[in-house]
């Protein structure tokens, strides 16, 4: 049972106060606003979406929980739950969060390549946004299947390199360029000094990467079908209501709907993965 008798709720002014002191992308302005609203939805979309597969006594690991916000949610909905990060300062900032919102879990620093957990210690591996800034997505993948127990499952996202608007700087085309001219891009914007450490996936590219270690369960389109259930209508907007009942509408169209559907995965803004481990 989601226990909330003493544990707050993080809301948008305090996700705004956090990232403004804390976060990545300080530079850019309305990207710290647009965030701080769409991080509770966020939080309660993983939780919800993880009580379809396991229950809330399921021990939880947030790796790259970064400053947070989506680990104070996820500590309310399975209390069970440690965060991890490779980035002393925001190890410290998840903390101070944690302890502000009341929510018990701890958060733990490693060397971004040995996990300093055993092996099969977890029920559920989280990993939001993560991927694009590992150097070796590879050792990584292998490290959250070595701490997974045989029927964990690995919740997985990142976002499309061949989106319009790249999704961590709102600049238009910025993740089609080479780093060089990116970096001049980003510092010519003033959102930003270099785009050296995110490395956004194609489909196929995401997809083949998960897939050497992982089973996968692609439930990108069910999530937008029943956006509302997840509360993904509130955190996107109108479109994703409308594409929804899109996919729904050509659901009985047979063949035609599954070409629909697999151009849609492709031009999708990102993609959400539930992943089980390979023997």
């Amino acid at each position: 049972m989601l226990q909330k008798l003493k544990m707050k709720e993080l809301n948008k002014s305090i996700a705004f106060r956090y990232l403004k002191k804390y976060g990545q992308y300080t530079q850019n302005e309305n990207w710290l606003r647009w965030y701080s609203k769409v991080a509770p939805y966020k939080g309660k979309r993983t939780a919800e979406i993880l009580l379809n597969y396991k229950d809330d006594k399921a021990k939880l690991l947030d790796l790259g929980c970064g400053i947070g916000l989506t680990l104070t949610t996820l500590g309310r909905y399975f209390p069970n739950s440690v965060g991890c990060d490779i980035v002393e300062e925001e190890v410290a900032a998840s903390r101070e969060l944690l302890k502000l919102l009341k929510i018990k879990s701890p958060v733990v620093l490693y060397d971004g390549k040995q996990l300093p957990f055993a092996d099969a210690s977890f029920d559920i591996v989280t990993s939001i946004e993560v991927i694009e800034h590992v150097a070796n997505p590879d050792l990584m993948l292998k490290e959250i299947r070595r701490v997974l127990k045989p029927d964990g499952i690995l919740h997985i996202t990142t976002a499309n390199k061949w989106w319009p608007i790249e999704p961590h700087y709102h600049l238009p085309l910025l993740s089609f360029l080479p780093k060089k001219i990116a970096n001049l891009y980003l510092r010519l914007s003033k959102k930003g000094t270099s785009y050296d450490d995110i490395n956004l996936p194609s489909y196929g590219e995401f997809y083949d990467m998960v897939n050497k270690f992982f089973k996968i369960d692609d439930i990108t389109l069910d999530v937008i079908r029943n956006n509302k259930k997840y509360g993904l209508d509130k955190e996107r907007g109108l479109l994703i209501p409308i594409i929804g009942w899109f996919l729904k509408t050509v659901s009985s169209w047979g063949k035609t709907a599954k070409f629909i559907e697999y151009i849609l995965i492709r031009v999708s803004l990102g993609w959400l993965f539930v992943a089980k481990p390979k023997k």
